[in-house]
């Protein structure tokens, strides 16, 4: 996908498709059964973390440069939904031919998983007859959760630029407090999945908005930069777990560094989405079938058959649908783009 010029002089984009393989290896043992892998396949909550500070960053700047609301809830759903459909119904058939009793056994099963996943509701129903339940993780695509949060957050990202518009950075301030002391509570409580949905993620997206609105004029040394993000990486490998609150700092010093003060890649070609969604339901299919194989040669089939399918989803599902979603939003959007950066 060609990503728009307003991020052609940094870092995202790579720092994107990074991230995706960062989860990529996570899940290749996680979803097999390692509790606790080491370096480097312990980084996928990092990456996830880092994903919704980039959201904070890129949506906040998407909806200032865009001119009213539907036009911007109109690029939104088509960046995300239609390869967001395609995986979910990818997925049903493909568990439909894992089925023991043949693809029509679970009638059931199968519309109430294409009912609640197509409306972003995975957590109602994981897979399709039971499938999956042999396996460590019993989930089709265990990446699938972040997808609600994202929505949640383009929902209220309107709300919260215009609060700031009112009340300037106290907002983002008082937003971070309340999400970190309900993942804090909720946590305590033994509440830890409930802890992870949107009111405990915004402590991550608003430290992006406030990098978006506050950040962008600082500028960081790339010496300087690169010990940060190497430093991030070792404090997850080493300090993990990083207490809530002090987390999404350490997330979004590196997320700025790497994207915005080191040398820029201008790379274009963005398959973080694709990758994101795909490699999740071909190692669920694979241990499902008895081919996994932990092993270099079993990861490097997986890295590249994720890269392939990526390939093919990028050209013919994600890009047509966000080209058709920015031509509709240009027709949509008639009113002046809205001004918030001046709080930057």
């Amino acid at each position: 996908m060609k990503i728009p010029s307003s991020e052609d002089n940094n870092n995202f984009t790579l720092l994107r498709n990074l991230l995706a393989l960062a989860v990529v290896f996570g899940h290749f043992k996680l979803l097999s059964g390692t509790p606790a892998p080491a370096f480097p396949f312990n980084l996928a909550d990092a990456a996830v973390d880092s994903f919704f500070v980039v959201s904070g960053y890129l949506i906040t700047g998407s909806y200032e440069r865009t001119r009213g609301l539907a036009p911007f809830y109109l690029r939104r759903l088509f960046r995300l939904y239609p390869l967001y459909a395609c995986a979910v119904l990818v997925q049903t058939v493909v568990m439909m031919l894992l089925l023991p009793g043949g693809p029509f056994s679970a009638p059931h099963s199968t519309l109430r998983y294409l009912g609640f996943n197509l409306f972003f509701m995975n957590f109602a129903q994981y897979d399709i007859g039971g499938v999956l339940s042999g396996l460590p993780n019993p989930g089709i695509n265990p990446s699938l959760w972040t997808l609600k949060i994202e929505i949640g957050f383009y929902l209220i990202v309107p709300v919260i630029c215009a609060a700031v518009r009112q009340w300037r950075g106290w907002v983002l301030a008082a937003i971070f407090v309340a999400s970190v002391a309900y993942d804090l509570v909720l946590s305590h409580l033994g509440h830890e999945v409930a802890a992870k949905q949107l009111p405990g993620q915004m402590q991550f997206f608003v430290v992006g908005m406030g990098l978006w609105m506050y950040g962008r004029q600082l500028r960081v040394h790339p010496g300087i930069a690169w010990a940060v993000c190497f430093a991030f990486l070792a404090c997850w490998t080493f300090l993990s777990p990083i207490p809530a609150g002090v987390r999404p700092c350490v997330v979004g010093a590196f997320v700025y560094c790497f994207a915005v003060c080191l040398p820029a890649s201008r790379l274009q070609f963005d398959m973080s989405y694709d990758i994101y969604l795909v490699h999740g339901p071909l190692i669920q299919t694979l241990l499902v079938l008895g081919l996994f194989s932990d092993s270099l040669a079993g990861l490097t089939g997986v890295v590249v058959a994720v890269l392939m399918i990526a390939c093919v989803a990028e050209r013919f599902v994600e890009r047509p649908g966000n080209e058709f979603g920015r031509t509709l939003s240009a027709r949509v959007g008639r009113r002046p783009a809205r001004v918030v950066s001046s709080v930057a």
